[in-house]
């Protein structure tokens, strides 16, 4: 998903797996015309087809929101399209993954009597890191 904040440093960005998004040739590289008024555009990195972190893998994850207000995730659709449900969830904290990078809330799951923990990002991404 693009990222287009002129605020935001290179480092944050790279700290949350995204990177500077790459010059369409033809544009200038006029640093004075960055800060007057351009919008810089960052990109994650999976558009340009490679992974930036190899630890972090993105799924695709069914979940409900209860009347409380709670979110709740069922069933994990892996990267090869295995599904699988969750079967419980054990505890919802706000973590950060030290694997793979990333900030959310880090849900700790029981998928087929295994403990996974699946993270649900402040991008509004869900992964599990590899193993």
């Amino acid at each position: 998903m693009p990222h287009t904040d002129t605020n935001v440093s290179r480092d944050a960005l790279r700290s949350y797996g995204m990177q500077p998004a790459r010059r369409l040739s033809g544009e200038r590289g006029n640093k004075d015309q960055e800060r007057g008024g351009t919008i810089r555009i960052y990109s994650d990195g999976e558009a340009d087809g490679f992974e930036i972190n190899p630890a972090k893998v993105y799924v695709d994850v069914l979940a409900e929101f209860s009347r409380e207000g709670f979110l709740r995730p069922c069933r994990i659709t892996w990267e090869d399209g295995r599904k699988y449900t969750i079967d419980r969830v054990k505890k919802c904290e706000r973590r950060a993954s030290r694997k793979a990078g990333g900030m959310g809330l880090m849900y700790t799951c029981m998928v087929e009597g295994q403990e996974v923990n699946l993270f649900y990002e402040e991008n509004q991404r869900w992964f599990v890191t590899r193993k």
